[in-house]
Formats: C-alpha cells, structure tokens, sequence
C-alpha cells in the first residue's frame, strides 16, 4: 500500500518560528536575541522596537537579576 506525504516548505519549522519577534506597530521583525534594545524598568526587562520605539515584550526580571551584589 502506497502512502503519501505531503509537507509545506513554505513555512519555517515551529522551533524558528517562536524565535522570532514581530514589532505590533511598525511590523519590524527580528529574532529574540535580535536588534531589539533591552531596557530595564523596575522589576521588568523590556524589549523595544529599534525601528519605532514601541515595547514588543515585557517580562518580570529573574530573581537573581533582581538582588543586590554585597
């Protein structure tokens, strides 16, 4: 019995696809570890768009980044 397959290049696998950022105002696009500038406000590292200046992500700093060196 023949079997058949089909698969559909003309997407990246689901691995690259989560890697990558899409700005939601100017659709600048780059991967996590991409152009996006970091900047730390309080407790929250954000991710901001080098093209437009909006936030793309927000996330709550680790606890270790957050202590204080002695």
């Amino acid at each position: 019995m023949a079997t058949y397959t089909c698969h559909d290049d003309s997407y990246p696998p689901p691995a690259q696809r989560k890697a990558v950022l899409f700005c939601p105002e100017c659709d600048h696009e780059s991967p996590l570890t991409g152009d996006w500038e970091t900047t730390t406000v309080g407790d929250e590292r954000l991710l901001v768009c080098t093209d437009c200046g909006s936030v793309v992500d927000r996330r709550s700093r680790d606890r270790s980044e957050l202590a204080e060196p002695a």
